[in-house]
């Protein structure tokens, strides 16, 4: 019988109180939680990114990234007054403290366009609220159709869209965000669309074999 070990961890108070709260919603005590995580980790021989019940930190990094696009006729000085008023303005990108929201609100890629291109003074606002409000839930299919969109309705570029995906990673609760974020950084950088780079970004973070008929994926499968 092997013996037993004693681990003793240091974390913030607040964080520790709201990781007891999830691991309990999830039928675990953190201890339980704790032992799970590192005898995964051995198993797998890999990090657990496998994230379940995450929420958005309330940022709103993304909002308008994209206004430009959305705005074909914006002028140059009209574009260069946007970005001072939003490098100037301290509530741009401000985290909303978690517990002023704690219901979740599935957004489809009409909300995300709207948010990222503020291109509709109503609609942009509104998204913009459900996302700063801690609220908002992501999925990968939803990412990918916004790509394909931004892409090709709007005409931006990868390498932007790549950037932006990655800022919007943090602003929402997503659904595997970890391969999302390394996705958005393969497709910024590549020729794989989206949903490629999803697929090589799963591949890579779990060490999972890919098959598949795409010449462009076979070539950046691990």
């Amino acid at each position: 019988m092997s013996k037993q070990a004693t681990m003793q961890i240091r974390v913030d108070e607040t964080v520790k109180a709201e990781a007891e709260a999830l691991f309990e919603a999830l039928g675990l005590s953190l201890s339980e939680a704790v032992r799970l995580f590192v005898a995964e980790s051995v198993n797998e021989r890999r990090l657990p990114f496998t994230p379940h019940l995450s929420k958005s930190e309330g940022a709103t990094a993304a909002f308008g990234k994209l206004r430009h696009y959305g705005n074909p006729g914006q002028t140059s000085d009209e574009r260069a007054t946007w970005l001072h008023e939003q490098a100037a303005d301290p509530s741009r990108g401000a985290r909303t403290p978690r517990h002023l929201s704690r219901e979740v609100t599935i957004v489809d890629k009409t909300v995300l366009l709207h948010y990222l291109l503020d291109d509709h003074p109503r609609r942009a606002a509104k998204a913009r609220r459900i996302i700063a409000g801690g609220a908002a839930r992501v999925y990968p299919e939803t990412v990918v159709a916004t790509v394909e969109a931004l892409e090709r309705d709007y005409g931006v570029p990868r390498s932007l869209i790549g950037t932006v995906m990655a800022l919007l990673a943090d602003d929402v609760s997503m659904e595997d965000g970890a391969a999302v974020r390394l996705a958005a950084r393969l497709y910024g950088t590549g020729r794989l669309t989206f949903a490629e780079s999803l697929l090589a970004a799963r591949n890579i973070l779990t060490g999972y074999p890919i098959e598949t008929f795409s010449k462009s994926l076979v070539k950046a499968r691990m």
